[in-house]
């Protein structure tokens, strides 16, 4: 009698993964719905820093270079 239970246990336990196996994919979407386009943007005209007319600037930068605070601090950069 016991081993009769424990094989109609483990059958329902084989038997019962099996059916519940395809219902788990049931909510999973297959085609995701494509991303929305990005808006265009615009053209800005291009800005002109005061100190790139060929001065050296207040900080000693050299024509075409002006002071300013960026990506490695306060340093010369170019217009």
């Amino acid at each position: 009698m016991r081993r009769l239970a424990m094989t109609v246990g483990a059958s329902a336990l084989v038997v019962g993964s099996l059916l519940g196996a395809p219902m788990a994919t049931a909510a999973q979407l297959t085609n995701p719905a494509p991303a929305p386009a990005p808006m265009p943007t615009p053209e800005r005209k291009p800005v002109q820093l005061l100190d790139c007319y060929g001065s050296t600037g207040w900080m000693g930068c050299g024509p075409g270079w002006t002071w300013r605070d960026g990506w490695r601090g306060f340093a010369c950069y170019p217009c």
